[in-house]
């Protein structure tokens, strides 16, 4: 895990996603940040084969409109190519020999290769146990560290995308992220709670009915007892989910941030505040 000063600027958030690229850039100050930069661009449609080259140019023009000059940044692993676990180290054993059974634990979580594996153990604030294990396929982790090398910048982590959710909506128990072709919700649990992925461009009260039962099912593990949702998507897909799930009983609001509603970067958000919000991530 790499660290930075609580002063000045902070690594660039970068949500890379196959339809948009959104960047934020965030100046620490004292505890907290402050945005100072937000930008989102529209990825054009390719052929698979051309998709990479397409998202790395539309960093590039991202970062040409930048006013600051900081090009360390932040991603996230897709949540279909990650998994994450509590990882319990006895009392006493070192870090090198709490990896080296984190290691040999993901042996028995993922069927993946060694070679496809990137493992990080993280300490989860306020156990001096408990650490966050995170298993990512390194494959996905190289691909997003070479798209955004292409356009320009320089990744120093890979975040859980459920820690960066969580530190873009903290008031919220669980938010739905309907901006992409694939509905996602994350649970906030404590310390692990649970994200699930839809399958794309459902119908709204198909994806109702999924986060329904998800939420239930989240309840009935002991994961979260979630009252608060938040939903990132348009207005009118907004009203739609809220209108299915309010006779659930749950508090629904839309995401908002600086007094935006919905904004596209939220999750880059998210993601610029790994240095400053230490939580789970995937080191490098």
């Amino acid at each position: 895990m790499k660290f930075f000063r609580r002063s000045g600027t902070l690594p660039l958030g970068v949500d890379i996603g196959a339809e948009t690229v959104s960047v934020v850039s965030a100046a620490a100050f004292g505890n907290g940040f402050a945005v100072t930069e937000t930008h989102t661009l529209k990825v054009p449609r390719v052929d698979a084969d051309q998709l990479d080259l397409k998202v790395a140019e539309t960093i590039g023009q991202i970062v040409r409109r930048l006013e600051t000059s900081e090009r360390r940044c932040v991603l996230a692993a897709p949540s279909t190519d990650l998994v994450t676990r509590i990882f319990c180290s006895p009392p006493g054993m070192r870090r090198p020999e709490a990896e080296r059974a984190a290691t040999l634990e993901a042996d028995t979580i993922v069927d993946w290769p060694a070679s496809e594996r990137l493992v990080s153990l993280d300490q989860i604030p306020g156990s001096n146990e408990k650490m966050l294990l995170s298993i990512a396929r390194s494959s996905t982790v190289e691909r997003l560290i070479a798209i955004a090398r292409a356009g320009g910048l320089r990744a120093v982590a890979v975040d859980v995308p459920a820690c960066a959710w969580r530190r873009a909506v903290p008031e919220a128990d669980a938010v739905l992220d309907c901006s992409g072709d694939r509905a996602e919700l994350v649970v906030f649990g404590k310390p692990l709670g649970l994200t699930a992925v839809f399958p794309p461009r459902l119908i709204d009260e198909r994806v109702a009915g999924h986060v329904r039962t998800a939420l239930v099912q989240a309840r009935r593990d002991g994961i979260a007892d979630v009252q608060r949702l938040a939903i990132l998507g348009s207005r009118f897909q907004y009203e739609s989910i809220e209108a299915l799930l309010r006779t659930d009983g749950y508090i629904i609001s839309p995401v908002t941030l600086s007094g935006l509603e919905a904004p596209t970067w939220t999750f880059a958000f998210g993601l610029a505040s790994w240095s400053i919000a230490l939580r789970g991530l995937v080191a490098i």
